[in-house]
Order: C-alpha cells, then sequence, then structure tokens
C-alpha cells in the first residue's frame, strides 16, 4: 500500500471538512432566508386578495340590495318601516339610513332609504394585514439577527478550528523533526561506537554529543509535559521570597555552560540594589531557557542579546532584546499562542516546536506576573519583558 499517498490524502479530507461546514452552513442560512422572505411575500399577497375579494364582495352585497330595494318600490311593497326584515337579514354588512346623505347612492325611484356598506369589515381586514406587516418586521428582523448572530459564531468557531488544525499540523511535523534528528545523530554514534573503538580523544566527543542530543530530548519532553499539565491544572508552583538579580544572573551563566543550549552572546545588566521578587526558581530557570533559546534561533550567536534586570513600582521586570527578525504589530500577541510559530517560511527553516512562548507567558502567570512583547517592526529585534511582583516587604 502507498502509506505516503493515503496520509495526504487523509490530510486533504480533515483539511475539506471545515470548508464543507462552512459551505453547508451559509447554504443553510441562505435557504432559511428565501424561504422566510417567501412566506412573508405570500402571506402579504393573500391578505390583499382576501381583502379585494372582501371588497368585490361587499360591492356586489350592495348593488344586489339596491336592485330588490328598486323591485321592492316600483311594486310599493316598502312600508313606513323602511325595508323588510329578511333584507337586513340577508345583507347584514348594509346600512339602511333614511334620508339623504353625502356619499350615500340613493336607490332609484325610491326616495327614502341609502344603502351604503358598513367600514368595519373591510377596515379590519386592512387593520389586521397592518397588524401583521409590523409582526413581520419585528419578529423577521430577530429572527434575522439570531441567524446572523449564530452564522457568526459558528463560522468562526470553524476558522479557529482550522487554524487550530494547522497549527496542530506545523506542530507535529516540528516535533518529528526535533525527535528524530537527535535520535539519528544517538542511533549514528551508538552504531560507530559499537563497530569500531575510537581513540579515547574521538570517544570524549562522540560522548558529549551524545549527551547534548539527550539533554535536547529532555528539554523537549519536558516542555511537553509542562504544558499538559498546565493544561489540565495539575502544574503546581512553590512561590518564594528572592533576589531576582542574583538568581537571573546565575541562570544565565548556567544555560551559557549547558551544551544542549544553543550558543549565545549575553549582555547582562543587573540592578544596583537588590529585588526581592516573589517567583518559583524552576519557573525562573525555564522562562529564561526558552526566553534565551528563541533568542538564539531567531537572531542569531553572532548578535548579543541585551538582558536587563530592573525595578518598575511594585514590579521587578527581566527585559531580554534580541537583535534578531522583529515581529509585525499583529504578531505581537500572536506568537504567546499554542504551536503558533512567526511564518510559514521560518517554520521551515528553524527548530522549534511552537512551545516555548506559549509555555514561558503561562508559567509566569502561574506566579502572578505578565509577559509582553515589543518590536518596531520586521528585522528590527524583539523584546521581551518579564514582570514579576516585588514582596510585600520591599520597601517602594
Amino acid at each position: 500500500m502507498n502509506l505516503p499517498f493515503l496520509r495526504r490524502m487523509r490530510a486533504g479530507s480533515m483539511r475539506s471538512r471545515p470548508r464543507l461546514l462552512v459551505f453547508g452552513v451559509l447554504a443553510i442560512v441562505a435557504f432559511t432566508v428565501a424561504l422566510l422572505a417567501w412566506w412573508v411575500l405570500f402571506h402579504l399577497r393573500y391578505s390583499a386578495q382576501e381583502i379585494n375579494a372582501t371588497a368585490q364582495h361587499l360591492q356586489a352585497d350592495r348593488q344586489s340590495a339596491e336592485r330588490a330595494l328598486l323591485a321592492l318600490s316600483q311594486r310599493h311593497a316598502l312600508g313606513p318601516g323602511g325595508p323588510a326584515d329578511f333584507l337586513r337579514l340577508a345583507y347584514p354588512q348594509l346600512d339602511w339610513q333614511p334620508g339623504v346623505h353625502p356619499g350615500q347612492e340613493l336607490v332609484p325611484g325610491f326616495l327614502g332609504y341609502g344603502v351604503t356598506i358598513r367600514p368595519g369589515r373591510v377596515d379590519h381586514l386592512q387593520a389586521q394585514r397592518r397588524a401583521s406587516i409590523r409582526m413581520f418586521a419585528a419578529e423577521g428582523s430577530t429572527f434575522l439577527c439570531i441567524l446572523v448572530a449564530g452564522t457568526a459564531l459558528i463560522l468562526r468557531s470553524v476558522r479557529r478550528e482550522m487554524e487550530l488544525m494547522r497549527q496542530q499540523a506545523n506542530f507535529l511535523s516540528a516535533v518529528t523533526h526535533e525527535l528524530k534528528s537527535p535520535l539519528a545523530s544517538i542511533r549514528l554514534f551508538t552504531e560507530t561506537l559499537e563497530l569500531r573503538d575510537p581513540p579515547p580523544d574521538k570517544r570524549a566527543r562522540f560522548l558529549a554529543n551524545m549527551r547534548t542530543d539527550v539533554d535536547r530530548l529532555e528539554s523537549l519532553v519536558n516542555n511537553i509535559l509542562a504544558v499538559a499539565r498546565l493544561d489540565s491544572g495539575h502544574f503546581v508552583v512553590h512561590v518564594d521570597r528572592g533576589d531576582l538579580g542574583r538568581d537571573v544572573a546565575e541562570v544565565v551563566e548556567a544555560l551559557g555552560k549547558d551544551p544542549s543550549q544553543r550558543p549565545l552572546s549575553v549582555d547582562l545588566a543587573l540592578p544596583a540594589e537588590r529585588l526581592h521578587a516573589r517567583y518559583d526558581l524552576g519557573v525562573l530557570k525555564t522562562v529564561l531557557r526558552n526566553l534565551l533559546d528563541n533568542a538564539a534561533k531567531y537572531g542569531g550567536a553572532d548578535k548579543p542579546v541585551h538582558v536587563a534586570v530592573t525595578r518598575q513600582g511594585s514590579w521587578a521586570a527581566i527585559e531580554i532584546r534580541d537583535q534578531g527578525i522583529g515581529l509585525a504589530a499583529e504578531e505581537h500577541e500572536k506568537i504567546f499562542q499554542k504551536f503558533y510559530r512567526v511564518g510559514e517560511e521560518m517554520v521551515r527553516q528553524t527548530e522549534g516546536s511552537g512551545l516555548g512562548l506559549y509555555l514561558a507567558r503561562e508559567l509566569v502567570r502561574q506566579v502572578g506576573g505578565s509577559i509582553t512583547a515589543e518590536s518596531p517592526g520586521v528585522g528590527r529585534g524583539t523584546t521581551f519583558r518579564v514582570t514579576l511582583p516585588l514582596n510585600s516587604a520591599e520597601p517602594a
């Protein structure tokens, strides 16, 4: 079986499902709106026809009553009381009024009575039609608003789902590469050591490279496990009072000696005073590791990264400024999303899983701090600012 072809077919099918859902929702909305418009127009047209038919029927009754009155008057069959009771019962929609009144058509040959149509019946139907129009306007607009709002929510959810699927696909691709490369390197060194006994210096170099690959795998696995614990709410932090400047200096120095970290030149600036902040030392190490690794990945080892610890009111701040690719304005918040990576081209050219910055922000939030990213623009570097609360006993 052609497994790569089947995987491509499966991926294409998964990408097409949200689009089919969008088309289906839009088709249902269009059909519903068309059905509603047809129903309203049909009802209005039917009510207009009913009013016209009623008016014509009343006119026919009036003409018939006039002919009956004329026949009775010619036969002198009308008494002093006016039309006979059977005529009043036969034509209840008509008025029989004695005398001559403006606008009334009198029966020829009989000057004592006029026949008119009572206005109540037609007026009632017209009032019902106006009420129906107001009802359609109110209920129809409400229904359309609800329909549009529901459609917008569905389309927004579908768009988020498509974006999440794309990010997950990028994550799987990146993690596959991150796992495959060190494993292939370890396998190569292991097979080399099995086939022959290299000189001591070469053996030591092989073992050092293998240790670096193992540390790289461990860092990736730890990031994934930390994200899983954060998302499940099982991540536990131990917030304590510490000297932030001293701990940052120690962490930066330790990371500089870590062979699993990318080589990076760090320009460290510490405050003259001690900043006793509240944080978890393990969280601080993970956050600085991820931020410095990000600076090395996108800034390059030949460009120094400036790390400064400062005081900002009742907060302590750690600023990490690189000279890398920078950020567009719309990416200042997106880079902290899970699985997000800057640009498709960068996804192909650089290593990473898209979890480092997401993990850094969530960990800082766990200790009551915040992290932001600022950049003057693409190609002009990026500044990450981590703020942590100072100890309550710290003087302002």
